[in-house]
């Protein structure tokens, strides 16, 4: 086998200008070089980050001995310090890849930048039934155990909700995003109401995992969402082609031999259990969905919001802000945080989004 073969064959070959061709026997693969360049710089900044967070704090603990202290060669403090913070790390990553990816699907699907599970009503949905989870406690249960089931109970139910009002032969991009403004009014009412009726202590604690935030996670909590993240990432990968299509329009993705209705709501489960679950861990991290996919889509230059690369933006997202609120003077939840600076992202896409429908 000359050299030439063995490159088409097993490795990288230049197929169209501006695309990569990677060959594995019988698989081939095309690879936008942007789109790789792109994810490279995206996965450093992750590792960078996440080297600051494991080092940097009120105590600083050298590179080699965090080294040391996850592998378990470290004392007894460093591995206190660092273990603390590994699982902190740890699940700002998953929360930020489930609501970076949840949002990308959502807004791929809809075809419709503003139309996040935190527009469309399905988090604070999760969070009305988790909240209810804390604040009436069943005996022989723990509000923790609880509270993952009650979120995704909450989000499936509050999707379900969005569809059945929003469905006509398909989901209308316009009429979900309203129905979606409505039900997260209706849902943060309910939400308001059961605090009021709550007994003050389980008030307190329900407030406080209200606001979004990875102080009290622990290793439990990353197991729970890391088989979501993985199976949810291979998810996604699957219906990478019929989302692309979807993208084009639903008359357009029919053309093409895309089922619209059974593939749309397989879409959207995948995006509710991604963002429930999330929820489930942090509480809700407000803004990180919704502003996620518009961070990929620009910096990965792609036509709609990649659902994986949204993931990953997603997880830069949240453990940066993490990282920054632990060095405030007063420690804020993430969740805070991210809402800051969501808030005026969401004033600008919806003025442009006004303007070019208004055009």
């Amino acid at each position: 086998m000359t050299v030439d073969a063995a490159s088409r064959r097993f490795g990288l070959a230049r197929v169209i200008p501006g695309r990569t061709g990677l060959h594995l026997g019988p698989v081939s693969v095309l690879i936008r070089r942007r789109y790789l360049l792109a994810l490279v710089l995206t996965v450093l900044s992750l590792a960078l980050v996440a080297g600051v967070a494991l080092t940097a704090g009120t105590i600083t603990v050298a590179p080699d001995r965090v080294v040391a202290a996850l592998f378990g060669f470290g004392d007894k403090v460093e591995t206190l310090i660092v273990g603390r913070r590994a699982v902190r790390l740890c699940a700002g990553l998953l929360v930020g890849f489930a609501l970076g990816a949840s949002g990308g699907l959502t807004q791929s699907l809809t075809r419709n930048p503003l139309a996040s599970p935190d527009i469309l009503g399905i988090t604070t949905g999760a969070g009305v039934f988790a909240v209810l989870a804390i604040v009436t406690p069943v005996a022989g249960f723990a509000a923790a155990a609880l509270v993952p089931v009650a979120a995704l109970f909450g989000g499936l139910a509050t999707a379900a909700v969005v569809v059945g009002l929003a469905w006509r032969s398909g989901l209308e991009p316009l009429r979900l995003v309203l129905v979606g403004v409505g039900l997260t009014a209706i849902c943060g009412a309910i939400t308001q109401w059961l605090l009021m009726r709550s007994d003050v202590e389980w008030a307190a604690v329900a407030t406080r995992w209200l606001a979004g935030s990875l102080a009290s996670s622990s290793w439990s909590d990353v197991r729970l969402l890391l088989p979501v993240c993985v199976l949810g990432a291979v998810a996604i990968a699957a219906v990478a082609r019929p989302l692309g299509a979807l993208r084009l329009g639903s008359d357009l993705a029919r053309s093409l031999g895309t089922g619209t209705g059974p593939t749309q709501l397989g879409i959207l489960v995948l995006a509710v259990v991604l963002v429930s679950m999330s929820t489930a861990v942090a509480g809700p991290v407000g803004f990180v969905a919704f502003v996620a996919p518009q961070i990929a889509m620009r910096v990965f230059h792609t036509a709609g919001p990649p659902a994986f690369a949204s993931g990953l933006c997603g997880a830069l997202l949240v453990t940066a802000a993490d990282l920054t609120t632990r060095w405030l003077p007063v420690e804020l939840p993430v969740g805070i945080l991210t809402s800051l600076v969501g808030g005026p992202v969401l004033l600008v896409l919806l003025f442009r989004y006004v303007r070019r429908t208004s055009s």
